[in-house]
């Protein structure tokens, strides 16, 4: 009968606790608060049993988890396929294992599932800095798995030792260093496909961005959102400020609480079929991922990219929602005309007001087309009124029921979705067909890597107005209250309620995001075309799949042997000292015995030295301990702690010899 398996120390369960702690934290960024408060709870729990004296879980304890956790994941998913009621059960999975993790076995298998777990988190995020604290998480996996690693106790890190996890952090640095050219080769040649192998289920909402609808506060979050939505660059020179909107949804259904995009006549007109204008300017968009249809281009776009839906309102929308970083191309008039003829459907969309809903704001457009009775003296009327006493901001009071009469005429604070949606109530009451258009507008403008940078936080509101002649019209209402918002910026006309927007700070973040890019440009959009032309400098158009798979051997051929050079080389350099003290002690032992074999190992040399009885019994006996010493420390590891290599020495030196009387 087998003895039971020796159970984990503190250091190797501490090491496997904070593997499978980065494990299930690179999923806290897309998880519901509920369910990482239960992991959590898992992991503490089990560095408490731990502690307790590895105290076991009854088996009604794990149903009971098993139990909570499914009714947990159905309340928050209604289901267990996608990718975030997916992670959300690898990440319990994970806690619950190591809850019952007592011996190396359980170890490993705990290291595995961490491993995919840690992996699976990049379905979600691809960033530089994400990528970063992956490797992090690589590190602790493999310092764990070095700590499992049997060794003779005279190897054994004390646990008294001022630095007792360094050897084994240190272990899976070098691994890590040794193992990046190689991963380098696999990256650039194995083939790749020119679309993924599966498609895992898109989750609704999983990420932030413009969405396709709108009520008060719904684009707050956004405006104080300061990842990056997009990065442009352009064939031209860049646009004025004033001329960077990115067209997004556009919203024409009210209810009286939300602005909805309608659903009718998604189509791709040619370009000249509703839009008309001169002096085209072409730029390619690198998309974040945002689980969203929407596709952004300045007003208004004429050539669209691939698989991409052209609405009669010029909104772009794709095919499928964009799950991964997208690149795309689009060219767009700066000067246009949209719709020069209004279709009777889409006039009664666009005038359309609920009933019962604000009637001081209805009241007040009704009483300026009595008034002034001509469209632009209506619209230049609204926007006096947002310049003379109103004031942007993005903490606003509550708004009520009637929303817009409490904005016009009681909180008068408010940002760009208040005054697109107060501007557009005014004008449809006052008979001129009016819309919302969502989308961002502006962007920070990097001079050394040549690419606008629009972050979510750029986000905007703005409106359009029919006008006979014209067509469909922008008006921004937000910039009659605070210029600076088109002219400078999302940032610069909130400072005073984002001061770390200041000076360097704000700098030093839009310099930085040139490596972001340069990290999306080289590694997550290397796709199987940028593949096939990596020889173009050599004079090669392109690759095929059966030389990326020579080009792949031979590469990683020589990336393995040279690091079995200076595997080698350490090796020896390690073990020289303890070699050349063997070689003194078995020079010594042929002067007064039999000398070793050159075939002969420590080990049988060691019983040989032991039959022939012509040592005394003291020294016969030192030189066996020295021996079983040379064995622990030249096999047991790759790399013998120098300490024991050094008292080896000394006691080889200090040996002397005597014979049996």
């Amino acid at each position: 009968m087998s003895a039971a398996a020796p159970a984990l120390t503190s250091r190797q369960f501490a090491f496997i606790g904070a593997a499978v702690l980065a494990a299930v934290l690179a999923h806290a960024p897309h998880l519901p608060l509920v369910i990482m408060v239960l992991v959590l709870a898992l992991v503490a729990a089990s560095w408490l049993r731990h502690r307790r004296g590895d105290i076991a879980l009854p088996g009604w304890g794990k149903l009971a988890l098993i139990a909570v956790f499914a009714l947990v994941l159905v309340a928050q998913y209604r289901s267990v396929i996608g990718r975030e009621p997916g992670s959300a059960l690898a990440c319990a999975m994970l806690a619950s294992k190591l809850l019952e993790t007592r011996t190396r076995r359980d170890a490993l298998a705990a290291i595995c599932f961490a491993s995919f777990t840690l992996m699976s988190a990049l379905l979600f995020d691809t960033s530089l800095a994400f990528t970063l604290a992956t490797f992090g998480g690589v590190m602790l996996l493999l310092a764990a798995m070095r700590e499992l690693e049997p060794r003779p106790a005279a190897t054994a890190t004390p646990a008294s030792s001022p630095r007792p996890y360094w050897p084994a952090l240190r272990a899976s640095m070098i691994s890590l260093a040794v193992a990046a050219p190689l991963a380098l080769c696999g990256f650039l040649f194995i083939p790749r496909l020119d679309s993924p192998l599966w498609r895992t289920p898109v989750d609704a909402g999983a990420r932030t961005g413009i969405s396709d609808t709108m009520s008060p506060g719904s684009v707050q979050n956004l405006l104080l959102d300061d990842s990056a939505a997009f990065r442009v660059g352009f064939d031209a020179a860049l646009p004025s400020r004033v001329q960077l909107y990115w067209r997004g949804p556009v919203l024409s259904d009210f209810d009286g609480t939300t602005w909805r995009r309608r659903e009718s006549g998604i189509a791709r007109p040619e370009a000249g079929e509703s839009a008309a204008g001169s002096g085209a300017i072409g730029y390619e968009v690198t998309l974040e991922a945002s689980d969203k249809p929407w596709l952004f281009a300045l007003d208004v776009p004429v050539d669209i990219p691939a698989e991409t839906l052209r609405g009669r309102d010029m909104s772009l929308v794709r095919r499928r929602p964009v799950t991964e970083l997208l690149r795309y191309r689009a060219r767009s008039v700066l000067d246009y005309r949209i719709d020069q003829s209004l279709p009777p459907g889409l006039r009664r969309a666009t005038l359309a007001l609920p009933d019962g809903f604000n009637p001081r704001s209805v009241e007040q457009g009704r009483a300026w087309r009595n008034e002034l009775r001509d469209d632009d003296a209506i619209v230049r009327a609204a926007l006096e009124l947002f310049h003379n006493a109103f004031f942007y901001t993005l903490s606003p009071p509550p708004l009520g029921r009637d929303s817009v009469d409490d904005f016009l005429f009681g909180t008068k604070r408010g940002f760009c979705e208040h005054y697109a949606a107060a501007f557009v109530v005014l004008m449809r009451a006052a008979g001129i067909p009016a819309r919302v258009v969502t989308g961002y507008q502006g962007g920070y403008f990097n001079q050394v890597g040549n690419y606008l940078l629009v972050r979510q936080s750029d986000a905007h509101a703005w409106a359009e107005v029919w006008r006979a002649g014209h067509g469909w019209v922008r008006i921004d209402p937000t910039a009659a209250v605070s210029p600076q918002r088109v002219e400078l910026g999302a940032q610069a006309a909130t400072l005073g309620e984002r001061a770390w927007y200041r000076g360097w700070l704000l700098a030093a973040r839009n310099q930085v995001d040139l490596i972001n890019r340069g990290w999306n440009s080289l590694v997550v959009q290397f796709d199987a075309q940028r593949q096939q032309s990596l020889l173009q400098p050599f004079g090669i158009d392109r690759i095929e799949p059966d030389t990326l798979l020579w080009l792949l051997i031979g590469a990683s051929s020589l990336m393995l042997g040279l690091a079995a050079l200076w595997a080698m080389r350490a090796a020896r350099r390690h073990a020289a000292p303890l070699d050349a003290a063997y070689d003194a002690l078995c020079r010594k032992l042929a002067r007064i015995t039999t000398a070793r074999d050159a075939s002969e190992g420590p080990r049988d040399y060691a019983r040989r030295l032991g039959a022939t009885r012509v040592l005394s019994e003291r020294c016969a006996n030192e030189i066996q301990r020295l021996l079983a010493a040379y064995v622990g420390l030249r096999y047991a590891s790759a790399f013998a702690p120098s300490a024991a290599v050094e008292e080896f020495t000394r006691s080889v030196r200090r040996l002397r010899l005597q014979t049996r009387n």
